[in-house]
């Protein structure tokens, strides 16, 4: 997936910034992944899904990463990039 590089979201180092967040999200094969840092808070979250037959669209483990961000830093939300 192709995103638009901006000042609060962009590649650095073979790794997506978001915000201010540092992160990796890949996806093949059936298995989705995300890892993220947010290195002010010195957290890291890592979740790794597979998809099945009634598995819903999209990337599911970013879905999941972003509510886990929440919940642990809800002044650091993780945006969405696709």
């Amino acid at each position: 997936m192709c995103i638009a590089n901006t000042e609060a979201t962009h590649y650095g180092m073979g790794l997506l910034v978001l915000n201010d967040w540092v992160s990796q999200h890949p996806l093949f094969f059936g298995y989705t992944a995300a890892q993220a840092y947010l290195p002010g808070e010195r957290l890291a979250i890592a979740v790794s899904t597979t998809k099945g037959p009634s598995t819903p669209d999209g990337h599911t483990a970013q879905t999941i990463t972003q509510r886990i961000a929440a919940a642990l830093a809800p002044d650091h939300p993780i945006p969405d990039f696709g």
